[in-house]
């Protein structure tokens, strides 16, 4: 799961011809979605949108864990794992969900 910031617009709604595909409540948008991230980390710089690292997140729980999804998770779960162990989100989503489940079950997120 990758979070992203807005300072600037707090409420950003971003969208093009086929609709919106990325909101910020309170400055905040998470997604687990590899093509949404990419997007939100090539948006121009005026848009002041950053990517909260997860090393920043302190929940002790599930979000922002340093341990991979489990063997059953979704391919969406193991798409965003796999781009947090340094994957290209386009190369990630195109393989399967156990393929990225045999390559990054025991890899860790890059820092």
């Amino acid at each position: 799961m990758a979070q992203f910031e807005s300072k600037r617009f707090r409420g950003l709604a971003l969208q093009d011809d086929k609709g919106v595909w990325a909101k910020f409540e309170d400055g905040l948008c998470e997604t687990s979605d590899a093509a949404v991230a990419k997007r939100l980390r090539a948006l121009p710089d005026e848009y002041e949108v950053t990517e909260v690292k997860a090393s920043a997140k302190s929940d002790g729980g599930s979000g922002g864990s340093d341990k991979a999804p489990s063997k059953a998770a979704s391919k969406e779960d193991w798409v965003a794992w796999a781009v947090a162990c340094g994957a290209e989100p386009d190369q990630a989503s195109a393989r399967t969900r156990d393929e990225l489940v045999e390559q990054y079950a025991d890899a860790s997120p890059k820092q």
